[in-house]
């Protein structure tokens, strides 16, 4: 019996399937004149539920068999779905009590539910961590380039559809005099001045950015941002944070320092523009001291400020 040619019909089957029922079911929404994040959560839901209907989610010995087939990708190098599917799954699937199961239900009928479960996960694990993607198009209502699409190892925020819809969507329009507005609203000369030096000097505010940073790279570090030991090091260097009163009471979590660290960009204010000239500056200084992986991290928060400006600069004429 060929597992692999069950399992890769079935998938590549739902795959289709799913990947076309979340386009028109986004273009229903539309018209229903639903929000995105409604629209976002109700197409989630609709997957969970398909999900649900499956035996393999409900029985608990096939819950286990197809946490058996999880852990035993790792055994093998290649073809491993084939080999995991003929050897570890195949030998469990034969000592399993199915009495509560219709007899009628076999191997095969178990591989045909793996891989409709797994095509309904990972549509929805995509659709789910490419959702800016996704929002733009349906805050647009242009889905000439819709595709549920895996786009690793880059960042998707890297591929072309992404960056076909920023240009289409958000061209960057804001005038140079905006743009120092804004800058002067968070910078005083010092901190202008302090750009020509050599080795520029860092707020509290972007030192507490920096190392928000920093936690992010590293909670992320299955994307295309990844952080070397020397920027690590220059990071901590220019922190150098002494706060010996957060091993004493809980005082610490107060100051702006700390919400930053924890909250990010909306913690430096809830005005976007400001946020984006705030990035802008620290860009800058990231730039000149050569921390590049950081400066790429910053560059992508930069993007999104300066799209969703666009966006609300458009809605606004």
């Amino acid at each position: 019996m060929d597992y692999l040619k069950i399992y890769n019909s079935n998938y590549n089957k739902t795959y289709r399937i799913g990947e076309s029922l979340i386009k028109h079911k986004l273009i229903q929404f539309i018209k229903e004149s639903l929000s995105y994040n409604r629209a976002f959560n109700l197409t989630l839901e609709l997957f969970e539920n398909l999900e649900k209907k499956y035996l393999i989610k409900k029985e608990p010995n096939l819950v286990e068999l197809k946490n058996i087939y999880k852990s035993s990708l790792s055994n093998y190098s290649k073809n491993s779905i084939e080999l995991a599917l003929k050897n570890e799954v195949k030998k469990s699937f034969s000592k399993l009590s199915l009495d509560n199961i219709n007899t009628n239900y076999t191997f095969d009928s178990f591989i045909k539910e793996l891989a409709i479960s797994n095509a309904i996960h990972e549509l929805s694990r995509i659709f789910r961590n490419y959702s800016d993607m996704y929002k733009m198009m349906y805050n647009n209502n242009f889905f000439e380039s819709f595709e549920i699409k895996d786009y690793h190892p880059i960042d998707f925020r890297d591929s072309k559809i992404y960056t076909d819809l920023l240009n289409k969507f958000f061209p960057l329009e804001e005038s140079t005099e905006n743009y120092l507005e804004n800058f002067s609203v968070i910078y005083s000369d010092d901190s202008i001045d302090d750009l020509e030096n050599n080795i520029p000097n860092f707020n509290e505010k972007e030192k507490a950015f920096l190392l928000h940073s920093i936690y992010k790279i590293i909670a992320e570090s299955e994307t295309s941002a990844k952080l070397n030991n020397t920027e690590f090091y220059k990071v901590l260097s220019i922190v150098n944070l002494h706060d010996d009163s957060c091993f004493a009471s809980d005082n610490y979590k107060n100051s702006d320092y700390y919400r930053i660290l924890s909250g990010g960009i909306e913690k430096v204010s809830s005005e976007i523009k400001i946020q984006d000239s705030f990035i802008d500056i620290l860009i800058s200084k990231t730039r000149q001291l050569k921390l590049k992986n950081i400066t790429k991290y910053l560059s992508k928060k930069s993007t999104f400020l300066k799209a969703e400006i666009a966006r609300n600069n458009k809605k606004a004429k």
